[in-house]
């Protein structure tokens, strides 16, 4: 199973890449999950960031203020 999910990655891979190779224009180009969606996509999904700067800049001050030295 394994297997065949690399087989079709590295087909999709392939495949994106002779597209992008016969574009004219930047825009033009694809990724190769937009090309066709494999199941495995679904467990493959970019993860938002953990904490903004806000978030780390308010955790500073409070350790700051804790006497945590930076």
């Amino acid at each position: 199973m394994i297997k065949q999910n690399l087989e079709w990655e590295r087909i999709r891979y392939l495949s994106t890449m002779i597209h992008n190779v016969n574009c004219q224009k930047r825009q033009q180009m694809i990724k190769p999950e937009k090309l066709f969606p494999l199941p495995q996509d679904k467990f493959n999904k970019p993860q938002k960031p953990k904490g903004t700067r806000e978030d780390y800049e308010s955790f500073k001050k409070k350790a700051i203020a804790a006497g945590v030295k930076f």
